[in-house]
């Protein structure tokens, strides 16, 4: 005796259609594997000229080649694209009018360039105050802001419990709560996810350790 499922099949055959596939799974990619739509990279020109794409939290990123030849870290929102096509602009990843962020700070090489120039900015003592750039994602990635000298309030920066990873030099301390209250953690160099110290978005204020100076931001 014929399931109500064979009938089924049976009767689309004979009418020429095809046979009902059951329980099919929209995002089971061929050959039976599971795909999470937001880890993998949206197609667009920049593939031609980009490596390394990933997404993280809604936001494409990828080291993009610019006109001079170096290759520049750099991201855009992919809410912000809908129907753009996302084509890399001078190393830099756009979408229609939409145009993203730079994450190494100056090109060149990339992070280790950054460094270089920001290493040699504290041996000259600029300012003579201490500097520290903070990321909204771990792995200095993401949106970034960088200040020298004490910060007693994150609240006006829009930073303000949203630091997943820090860049410095010496030694700074990191506060829960603002004016460097509730819990505080001192660091010895750069911390590339705070998750790891149970900080990741929870830092209120930030101040170098045995240096004084206003906060500023640059």
């Amino acid at each position: 005796m014929l399931s109500l499922a064979g009938v089924a099949a049976m009767s689309a055959l004979a009418l020429g259609g095809p046979a009902p596939v059951a329980d099919q799974d929209p995002q089971r990619a061929p050959g039976g594997s599971y795909q999470d739509p937001q880890a993998v990279s949206p197609r667009g020109s920049y593939a031609r000229s980009c490596s390394g794409d990933y997404v993280n939290r809604g936001r494409l990123y990828a080291d993009c080649r610019d006109e001079r030849g170096r290759i520049r870290g750099t991201s855009i929102e992919l809410n912000r694209c809908g129907p753009y096509d996302i084509s890399n602009n001078n190393g830099r990843l756009v979408c229609g009018p939409h145009r993203g962020d730079f994450e190494d700070r100056g090109g060149g090489g990339g992070r280790d360039d950054w460094d270089d120039r920001r290493d040699d900015r504290w041996d000259r003592g600029q300012g003579g105050r201490a500097e520290i750039t903070v990321y909204r994602d771990a792995n200095f990635r993401g949106p970034s802001t960088s200040f020298r000298g004490e910060i007693a309030n994150l609240d006006r920066t829009g930073f303000n419990d949203q630091i997943s990873s820090m860049s410095f030099r010496g030694e700074w301390e990191a506060c829960t709560d603002a004016y460097f209250r509730g819990y505080c953690q001192r660091f010895t160099g750069d911390v590339r996810n705070l998750s790891s110290w149970g900080l990741n978005d929870r830092i209120s204020s930030l101040r170098p350790v045995g240096r004084g100076g206003r906060g500023d931001r640059w």
